[in-house]
């Protein structure tokens, strides 16, 4: 997938969400840059570390907004989010011992990970909250 396609199908129509997700896909792919290039191992650790900080706050917001909207599926994603976030553990271990070809693949089976849940789980998510912002908006007199 390439950048024009990520943005296409990473755009459901809540501004804070689209832009969240274009970081998270923009800095996966900083990363397998930075693999693919042979970076130092300093330089791949700190664009990870910087992917698991956007990504924390990214769940933490959308996990607020499945509150805020009382959001029926909010259990399942907020599991998906934890499954996510101890995949990314290991493979901050992984890394660590792990060859380039290793690191690449490891890296790729995260980003297509984060994509499925983007486009499955968070478009849910988006097109509930549109609907439930288009009924709030034929409420009004």
């Amino acid at each position: 997938m390439d950048a024009m396609e990520d943005t296409k199908e990473l755009a459901f129509g809540i501004a804070s969400m689209d832009r969240e997700h274009l970081g998270q896909v923009g800095l996966l792919n900083d990363l397998k840059a930075a693999v693919r290039s042979g970076a130092d191992d300093s330089v791949v650790y700190a664009l990870l570390n910087e992917l698991v900080e956007h990504t924390n706050l990214h769940f933490l917001s959308e996990q607020l907004l499945m509150r805020l909207h009382a959001y029926e599926a909010y259990e399942s994603h907020f599991l998906e989010h934890e499954r996510l976030l101890a995949e990314v553990q290991n493979l901050k271990r992984n890394l660590a011992t792990g060859t380039a070809t290793d690191k690449h693949s490891l890296i790729e089976a995260l980003r297509r990970w984060l994509l499925v849940h983007i486009q499955t789980a968070d478009k849910t998510l988006a097109e509930y909250l549109n609907r439930r912002a288009a009924r709030q908006q034929g409420e009004k007199p």
